[in-house]
């Protein structure tokens, strides 16, 4: 699945049969791009994480959800300022 075009990649999504939508999540840093599927949002940098590209590839979005710590952040960690 290519992420180049997340608009065209959720209609991809549509096709299979899964709720899926493009979404922009604006916040006081800027703003989160990735896609809605079912209740749940993936952020692009999650998608595109090497460790996830097999569940990307196969389709399971549980699998990277079940992935998650309980402390996930939606937008990717900052390295710390020394």
């Amino acid at each position: 699945m290519q992420f180049d075009d997340l608009a065209q990649a959720a209609e991809e999504l549509r096709q299979l049969g899964l709720e899926a939508a493009h979404e922009i999540l604006y916040g006081p840093r800027g703003f989160i791009e990735g896609l809605d599927i079912g209740d749940d949002f993936y952020p692009l940098w999650e998608l595109c994480l090497p460790e996830n590209q097999d569940a990307v590839g196969r389709r399971d979005f549980n699998f990277i959800k079940a992935r998650r710590g309980p402390d996930w952040p939606s937008a990717p960690r900052q390295p710390a300022s020394v």
